[in-house]
């Protein structure tokens, strides 16, 4: 096995380890996101698998978290207090998960912008 093909396996490993799918694995995504000791650079310390981009306040309708397993930004609705989640399409991905924790911490806390979740 060449090292080129030991770096690309030791990578998908990597990124096999980080994925999350279900409900619970978002919320564990959540932990780790809050336990992060950086918010303010893209290089988080912890390199948590989801992390908030974007909250639509102050009616909040929408999220956009980043999936880093995926690599790509990710879109939650939020339709009559039920998220959705617009790339799995469905309803109990880790995405959600993510964001019922999230939803949860912004009405216990009264956040009314992304500063005031940021801090």
């Amino acid at each position: 096995m060449s090292s080129k093909d030991k770096v690309k396996t030791n990578s998908l490993q990597l990124k096999k380890a980080e994925k999350c799918e279900s409900l619970d694995e978002g919320t564990f995504a959540f932990l780790n996101w809050m336990n992060c000791k950086s918010f303010d650079s893209e290089g988080y310390d912890q390199n948590p698998p989801l992390t908030l981009k974007y909250v639509d306040f102050p009616k909040v309708g929408l999220i956009r978290l980043f999936d880093r397993f995926l690599g790509q930004d990710v879109f939650v609705d939020i339709i009559d207090c039920v998220p959705l989640c617009k790339a799995c399409i469905t309803d109990d991905c880790s995405h959600v998960g993510f964001t019922i924790c999230l939803l949860q911490l912004i009405e216990r806390e009264g956040f009314k912008s992304m500063d005031d979740i940021l801090k």
